[in-house]
């Protein structure tokens, strides 16, 4: 009773708790340096905002499939799944085990950097390191599992649906339970299992013929969008199986190099890159081989996701001890020069420690 309380609240005022979120989100950014173990308390708030966020996803994405959500005009939300929402929505649907490993893996990803904060704080280096890299084989197994179970396709960073619609472009409540019987009518494709508007309901909007060809157009839909849903991943050959393996594995392979020759040693960095670079370059060209080479978008927007990882060698000692750190204080006293900029100039120095003492800040697994 009181979490359907709860639900109806959400859905009610989904605008204004999404602010709250979001006020919360940006309170956690700034909090680290501000008083004595303040950067523990931001990532509590942030982890409980993330496991928050899951559980209000879930009750936004039950309100838009019962057509109770509409716009600022009281209009029925039209709801336009993506690609990413496609593939992983019918992956947990068709296989339970996916569904189960898929909110594991995100929910150690949302508090493996409180866990690691909070076992340095309490407890010894080495015990951090030994749980650090009891995180990082579970995760691993975790990926490895999913991998099979998508039939030897992409694993991508997040696994778990995203969120259907933006809370700020939605309407209220008694609005939406005065039109959603004013949805229209649909049919659902037995094949791709898509939603289709009837004709009965084009005519109503269309009034009869005018208008019609904008409605059509409006309603096109690209190959993406009515292809199967396991189809916007490809499964691997060989060559991209083998550097999906790589992939996942490198993490292991650092935190291990890291316990035996220590974080200022070269060569657990210079592997780690190593690895990365040559799984990238394996999977890519496994993408391109074969009669379809263009890459799909989820493809496209993963290996973009782990190209952007690669910054963060910069972040990582002994890279970051002998080159960037420097660079990063005198940019940091630079800002704080200026009086616009002196909050970015502040953030780079709070977080300076953090991307020392912590892995996970700069993990990028």
């Amino acid at each position: 009773m009181v979490l359907q309380k709860y639900a109806r609240f959400v859905v009610s005022n989904a605008a204004q708790v999404n602010s709250i979120e979001n006020g919360l989100r940006t309170l956690t950014y700034i909090l680290p340096g501000r008083f004595a173990d303040a950067e523990l308390a931001s990532e509590a708030i942030y982890t409980l905002l993330n496991f928050v966020g899951i559980y209000h996803d879930s009750l936004l994405s039950k309100a838009a499939n019962s057509g109770l959500l509409v716009d600022k005009e009281g209009q029925p939300l039209k709801i336009d799944v993506s690609p990413f929402n496609r593939y992983h929505g019918s992956l947990s649907r068709n296989l339970k085990l996916y569904r189960v490993l898929s909110l594991v893996l995100s929910s150690l990803q949302f508090s493996e950097k409180l866990v690691e904060m909070v076992v340095a704080k309490k407890f010894s280096d080495k015990l951090k390191w030994r749980v650090v890299s009891w995180i990082e084989i579970l995760k691993c197994v975790l990926r490895l599992n999913l991998l099979h179970l998508s039939s030897r396709r992409m694993v991508t960073g997040t696994v778990i649906p995203e969120r259907l619609v933006d809370p700020a472009s939605l309407g209220t409540p008694n609005l939406a339970l005065q039109t959603a019987a004013k949805k229209g009518d649909l049919w659902t494709g037995e094949r791709s299992k898509l939603n289709f508007t009837s004709v009965r309901d084009i005519l109503q909007k269309t009034e009869g013929n005018a208008d019609l060809g904008s409605f059509i157009t409006s309603e096109v839909r690209d190959a993406e969008a009515i292809a199967p849903a396991q189809s916007l991943i490809r499964p691997f050959r060989a060559l991209g199986l083998a550097g999906e393996l790589l992939f996942i594995l490198r993490p292991i392979i650092y935190v291990l190099g890291i316990r035996k020759l220590g974080k200022r040693d070269w060569r657990p960095w210079a592997l780690s890159l190593l690895i990365e670079l040559v799984s990238r370059q394996m999977v890519r060209t496994d993408l391109h081989a074969g009669k379809d080479t263009e890459e799909h978008t989820l493809e496209r927007e993963e290996l973009s996701r782990r190209k952007w990882l690669f910054l963060y060698y910069l972040l990582r000692s002994p890279f970051y001890d002998q080159f960037t750190e420097s660079r990063l204080s005198g940019i940091a006293e630079w800002c704080n020069r200026k009086p616009l900029l002196s909050l970015l100039g502040s953030l780079i120095q709070d977080y300076q420690p953090l991307w020392q003492q912590y892995y996970f800040y700069t993990a990028g697994s």
